[in-house]
Parts: C-alpha cells; structure tokens; sequence
C-alpha cells in the first residue's frame, strides 16, 4: 500500500514539476513553486494542479 502511494506521488511531483516548467512564469515564481513542490511533495503539487496551474481553454 505504501510503495503504491510513494509511485503515485513521485508521478504527481514529476507532473507538477513539468508543467511548471513549461509555463510562462517568470523564473523566480517558477524557482519557488519548484522548491515548494521538493520540499512538500504531496501537499504542494496537488495544490499547484488544482489552483495554481494554467488552465487551458
């Protein structure tokens, strides 16, 4: 059970991270969310998707 919540979340930073990345923030939003995303894993990306990320349509 835990080895399937560790992948899970290693799947989510790596999302997070990437799409970070890419965005259009400049380099030191991008540098903090970046640093948010590392240190709190789970908390900070699903935050990062759910509010924070650029939406699309």
């Amino acid at each position: 059970m835990f080895t399937l919540f560790g992948v899970a979340a290693i799947i989510l930073d790596i999302f997070a991270l990437s799409d970070v990345m890419k965005s259009n923030r400049d380099t030191t939003t991008k540098v903090m969310l970046m640093a948010l995303i590392l240190l709190f894993p789970i908390f900070a990306a699903g935050i990062y998707l759910l509010v924070f990320r650029d939406k699309g349509f």
